[in-house]
């Protein structure tokens, strides 16, 4: 099967997007490049997404069937698929209004931990939907029974120490890392998880702060369901996202949520975004972050990790 669109222009978005009922000419269309993917702005908080190659494609086909399923079971915002071009290739949806800038939001939240609270809150009420609505026979069989994020142990090892020259620092993350890669998860704990539940995929309205929605369902898998608590834990030491999130949360679902498996989490993932950092300049942002916010994170996250570890293990 050969790629289907691994160029895509304006003229060529709005010739494929008319086949599906928009007429929109170039200079209302917006066209980025996004992982074997392209991503297309429309007007009215619409977007298309268009396949750049075959990995692209099924990705495309496993978010959309994913985001039918939570349009049909969860009272919360989710992207919406309005059309579909034939084949699956692309397909066309309205968004979830919401312009807060994740960085601002950060900002507010460091600063007014009742405002974090109440974030946390709202953002644990759509878990709990999302975690008991859609069941292991709706999507075990087609997604992935583990996130993608953090990379492996092996390839975290190789590069971490091109990138960060604290051997204490370094030796600890491989402490944490061999951790990480020993949880044996129960089978109980394996829900839909988003897998990147953060400021940056939450709809949030730039005025009231208030959580509209959640999107950007690429990663999600069959997993352990602390994976969608992990960032919302930070490089600081209150935790209020976090423990209002898990009180919204855990009388709803029936369960409680190991604060020392989310902090592990956390910290397995600011490693791995710390490796990713090989290659690029110290004050390069990469993934929104320099190489002093990245060592930051990661030294923050492995001590919390370490200090809430069960002994013994």
């Amino acid at each position: 099967m050969p790629a289907p669109f691994p160029q895509l222009t304006s003229q060529d978005a709005c010739e494929a997007l008319a086949t599906v009922g928009l007429q929109l000419a170039p200079e209302q269309v917006q066209v980025e490049s996004r992982e074997e993917r392209w991503f297309v702005r429309l007007p009215d908080d619409r977007m298309a997404w268009f396949a750049a190659s075959i990995e692209g494609h099924r990705r495309l086909c496993a978010e959309r069937r994913l985001l039918r399923l939570l349009q049909a079971r969860c009272l919360f915002r989710a992207p919406r698929v309005l059309a579909e071009g034939r084949g699956g290739d692309f397909d066309v949806r309205v968004g979830v209004p919401g312009t807060a800038d994740p960085w601002e939001v950060f900002r507010h939240v460091r600063a007014d931990p009742w405002l974090g609270a109440r974030i946390g809150a709202q953002v644990g009420s759509i878990l709990a939907e999302q975690h008991t609505r859609i069941g292991a026979v709706d999507v075990a069989h087609w997604l992935p029974l583990r996130p993608s994020w953090p990379e492996s142990g092996e390839w975290v090892r190789q590069r971490l120490p091109r990138v960060a020259d604290d051997l204490a620092l370094v030796a600890k993350a491989g402490v944490v890392f061999a951790m990480y890669e020993a949880v044996k998860l129960p089978e109980a704990d394996r829900v839909l998880v988003h897998a990147d539940v953060g400021f940056h995929n939450l709809a949030i309205d730039a005025t009231s702060l208030a959580v509209r929605g959640l999107f950007d369902y690429d990663g999600a898998a069959w997993a352990d369901r602390h994976h969608d608590f992990r960032y919302l834990l930070f490089d600081y030491d209150c935790d209020e996202v976090l423990e209002a999130a898990a009180a919204a949360y855990e009388p709803s679902v029936g369960c409680v949520i190991s604060r020392a498996r989310v902090a592990l989490y956390n910290a397995a993932c600011a490693i791995s975004f710390l490796a990713h950092r090989e290659g690029k300049l110290p004050e390069e942002r990469c993934c929104g972050r320099t190489l002093t916010e990245d060592l930051r994170w990661t030294a923050h996250a492995i001590g919390r990790a370490l200090a809430l570890a069960p002994r013994g293990g």
